[in-house]
């Protein structure tokens, strides 16, 4: 019965490593054509590095080559702008998300939430 147990777990954990090495091909397949955006079968270089090249492209934003430290963090800086409501450069307790203010729970930017319900 012991030798019956042991070989029934060894089958059940093959099959569940061929099945997870199964779906990790199916999945970099799947990637790999995505990357082949001419179909033609292979990866170029220029198919490789072009979501990259995409992105670069979007961050540069004067368009000058150059990723300059205000256009890397321009998400970020506008994020900050809408959370200082009053203007002074500096968030406080009342202008962080999730922190509670005269009673209230503020999220992302300048709605309160529903003061109906509890946190």
């Amino acid at each position: 019965m012991t030798g019956f147990l042991v070989v029934s777990a060894a089958l059940i954990t093959g099959l569940a490593s061929a099945d997870m090495a199964t779906d990790r091909k199916d999945k970099s397949m799947m990637h790999a054509q995505k990357l082949d955006t001419n179909d033609d079968g292979a990866i170029s270089l220029d198919e490789l590095t072009a979501r990259q090249d995409r992105r670069f492209a979007k961050l540069d934003r004067d368009e000058n080559g150059i990723i300059e430290k205000h256009e890397f963090n321009a998400r970020l800086i506008t994020m900050f702008h809408r959370m200082d409501r009053d203007g002074d450069g500096v968030l406080r307790g009342d202008e962080l998300p999730g922190h509670r203010y005269g009673g209230k729970k503020h999220q992302h930017g300048d709605k309160p939430s529903d003061p109906t319900k509890n946190s």
